[in-house]
């Protein structure tokens, strides 16, 4: 883990999961949009979260 990534691969592997049997295929698009969301809040780190559980999601 360095700063600019606070959060374990694994964990992202799981949201990404959570994610697709909620969402299916906007999964992807639910990701992003929490990122955006958690950035414009001015919350960095989550909103790194978020762009590598999309990542996850669609590797």
């Amino acid at each position: 883990m360095d700063n600019k990534r606070p959060f374990e691969i694994a964990e992202c592997q799981q949201a990404a999961k959570g994610l697709k049997s909620s969402w299916q295929d906007m999964a992807g698009s639910e990701a992003l949009i929490r990122a955006l969301v958690a950035e414009r809040n001015g919350d960095t780190p989550l909103a790194l979260f978020w762009t590598e559980v999309h990542q996850q999601g669609s590797s």
